[in-house]
């Protein structure tokens, strides 16, 4: 009696195991899109961490200068940053600092034409020449060409205010990228 219960006990976890789904082969589904998995997306962010260990957040509202007089987008993303003192190749060798940038935004814009969500997906290297001067502040400006832009071609450009351990942001804005002309659109 007691074999009899033990086989009917191992048949049916055999049973069990056996129906259960194998989620090992399924292929992964994710609702955003993305082309990678969970694994490979925090693969990603620990390498972005390790180059770019500061981080800017952006959000909020900026100016667009491609639509009407009080048209705005909202932004939303983040500004990763590296510092790194360096001497350059200059006889004396002069001290500098090494600023990498990596910005990740995202800008929802209200424009009638289009509903695409505007990207900025770029990075940026830059060297500050330094001084001997106590606590000195630098400041960079950089620009980066915005993505999917629907009525004018349009950059983000940064002011950033660098001393030898933070970056700090000091404004954002849009501008129309110069010497190309917009779409005009009569409605607008």
């Amino acid at each position: 009696m007691k074999t009899l219960f033990v086989s009917l006990v191992v048949i049916f976890f055999a049973f069990l195991i056996g129906c259960q789904e194998n989620s090992i082969t399924d292929p992964l589904m994710n609702d955003t899109g993305a082309e990678f998995t969970t694994a490979t997306a925090t693969e990603i962010d620990k390498d972005l961490v390790s180059n770019y260990p500061g981080a800017i957040k952006l959000n909020g509202l900026i100016h667009d200068p491609s639509h009407r007089l009080n048209s705005f987008a909202e932004i939303q993303g983040i500004v990763r940053y590296k510092l790194e003192k360096i001497y350059t190749d200059s006889r004396p060798p002069r001290p500098a600092l090494k600023v990498n940038l990596y910005v990740n935004a995202d800008l929802i814009s209200n424009c009638p034409k289009s509903d695409l969500l505007w990207t900025v997906n770029k990075t940026s290297e830059d060297v500050i020449h330094t001084s001997t001067a106590k606590d000195p502040v630098y400041f960079l400006e950089k620009s980066f060409r915005v993505s999917y832009t629907c009525c004018a071609p349009l950059n983000l450009v940064l002011k950033f205010q660098v001393d030898e351990k933070v970056v700090t942001l000091i404004s954002m804005k849009l501008e129309k990228v110069p010497g190309i002309v917009p779409i005009l659109d009569p409605e607008m």
